[in-house]
């Protein structure tokens, strides 16, 4: 056990707590959203998740109730308009079933995405933040610290289980830096004094002035950081990451730490005001801009002085709790000074000296959406929309599933025909996407699908997870991959019986994790529709 630095009690959370933090709130509005599904009879109607996503919509900076959709050819309607209390009334009569570890992951992982801490709050946060929405997601913040598996979001640091998680492109390693960390620690000082100097000349006092620099106040990124694993789902660094960049692979390793390590524990917005009480820089020039525009203060700021705390503690660790409390709020320090904790991810540790080195080779890690999880590399999920199999069942989740099937005709030409066009991705190609490989599908293959709407073009990228060339059956199926305007499966499979072919569509659907795509998602189900009719054509 990591000893506690002498006076430092651990902060036990509560809902109060929880709903005072901005990612606290978005957790407890993720999971209702989650609760919603569940309760759904109707996946098409869920009246409190489409009451939340038009209010979101509404509070959205830069938008308003004179917004609309419309489509091709449809003259434009006025989005339906609820209020805070109409959406928190929705969720007082929702039934909150018993939370699993996995919709919690999600919910954790939606939150966390969801930070942006440079530009004012988006419309969900600032739902979550109004006071009717506040007293209803009480109720789902006492359901929430209930669940077993937040008991280690209050605990120290777990040193048997660190692992560091590096983003790659490739297959390589990451490289160990030659820089160690007191002299990171001594650039990152001057570095933050110099921008601060340069900012108190060049920018504008005015913190409502459009400008924008380096808003985090973590520590220097070149230092080590870690977060403990959870269990078989790999490093808490994999998923839970802010700013993120939808990355794909990754190399975990497992850190060998010593004993009787110094370690400061980030469990509540008091135990980092008090980091800047014992040793701070004033951030106040280069901050000002961001920082009002995510707080709403007009003031001075600081943020702590990580190359003089070194001397004080071996490392830093962010607690679950604590960043939910914490994270993207107004912190006061003294009568005089605010701080923000800024760009930190749940869990992870800074290690402010050298004091730890990997203790095994690396794993390396693939991520799927299915979850979204990640998974050892070389172990591929199986397709969900099974198109070797002629009978299928979508209860997967909180997955939209549709299967549609058409006759194309009859005939050997005709079979011929098609069984080779559905592997060269005609179906998409003659339904007006374009693909940037021209087939055949592989197994394994990542593929960029680009589709033109409206003069608009989206980049969809997909894995093929399954294909199936047998005498009467032939298609594939992909998952969708990070950056997919929604996250999910679809198969196209040509089929026989006696003379007659058929095609098939499957397909498992849910909002995308990341904006605007997220908000968007009303919409996309119904380009999804009109699509899915070129599609039945598409081989005819």
């Amino acid at each position: 056990m990591t000893p506690i630095p002498a006076g430092q009690e651990p902060t036990a959370p509560d809902s109060a707590m929880l709903l005072a933090g901005p990612r606290g709130r978005r957790l407890c509005l993720e999971l209702a959203d989650l609760a919603a599904t569940a309760a759904a009879p109707d996946p098409d109607r869920n009246d409190f998740h489409s009451a939340k996503i038009y209010a979101a919509h509404t509070l959205e900076p830069g938008r308003g109730p004179s917004a609309s959709y419309a489509g091709q050819g449809a003259d434009a309607s006025p989005l339906p308009n609820p209020t805070a209390a109409e959406v928190a009334a929705l969720l007082d009569a929702l039934p909150l079933p018993v939370l699993s570890e996995a919709a919690l992951l999600q919910a954790l992982t939606a939150t966390v995405n969801s930070a942006r801490y440079w530009q004012e709050p988006d419309g969900e946060d600032i739902l979550a933040a109004s006071a009717p929405m506040r007293h209803a997601l009480h109720r789902v913040a006492e359901h929430l610290l209930a669940s077993p598996f937040v008991a280690w979001w209050m605990a120290p640091l777990d040193t048997a289980e660190q692992w560091t998680v590096t983003f790659v492109d490739d297959d390589s390693r990451p490289q160990v830096s030659a820089k160690g960390a007191v002299d990171t620690l001594a650039q990152w000082r001057l570095a933050i004094m110099a921008e601060e100097k340069d900012a108190a000349t060049q920018r504008p006092a005015d913190p409502t002035a459009n400008w924008s620099g380096e808003w985090w106040s973590r520590p220097p990124s070149d230092l080590t950081n870690s977060t403990r694993a959870l269990g078989s789902r790999g490093p808490a660094g994999l998923q839970l990451v802010e700013d993120g960049f939808s990355q794909l692979a990754a190399v975990a390793q497992r850190l060998q730490t010593p004993s009787n390590l110094r370690i400061y524990e980030i469990d509540s917005p008091e135990a980092w005001a008090q980091l800047c009480r014992e040793h701070a820089l004033e951030v106040t020039a280069s901050k000002r801009h961001d920082w009002y525009r995510t707080t709403g203060r007009h003031g001075r700021w600081l943020i702590p002085d990580w190359s003089l705390l070194k001397d004080k503690y071996d490392a830093v660790h962010l607690t679950m709790g604590g960043y939910l409390s914490t994270a993207g709020r107004e912190i006061p320090v003294d009568g005089t000074f605010s701080t923000v904790l800024a760009g930190w991810d749940p869990d992870a540790t800074y290690w402010l000296r050298d004091a730890v080195h990997w203790a095994e080779a690396g794993q390396s890690w693939l991520q799927d959406q299915e979850g979204p999880v990640w998974t050892l590399q070389g172990s591929r999920r199986k397709s969900l929309t099974t198109p070797a199999r002629s009978d299928w069942s979508w209860g997967h989740g909180d997955y939209r599933g549709q299967s549609e099937t058409a006759l194309l005709g009859t005939g050997d030409e005709l079979w011929e025909r098609v069984r080779a066009d559905v592997l060269r991705w005609k179906v998409k190609t003659r339904s007006g996407f374009t693909v940037n490989t021209p087939g055949p599908v592989t197994e394994g293959a990542r593929v960029n699908v680009t589709a033109s709407f409206l003069g608009v073009k989206v980049v969809e990228p997909v894995e093929v997870v399954a294909v199936v060339d047998a005498a009467d059956r032939v298609g594939f199926s992909y998952r969708t991959l990070p950056g997919h305007p929604v996250s999910g499966e679809e198969a196209f499979i040509v089929h026989r019986f006696g003379d007659d072919v058929y095609l098939t569509i499957r397909s498992l659907t849910r909002a995308a994790p990341q904006q605007p795509w997220r908000i968007l998602f009303p919409v996309l189900l119904v380009f999804q529709k009109l699509v899915r009719r070129r599609y039945l054509r598409a081989l005819r």
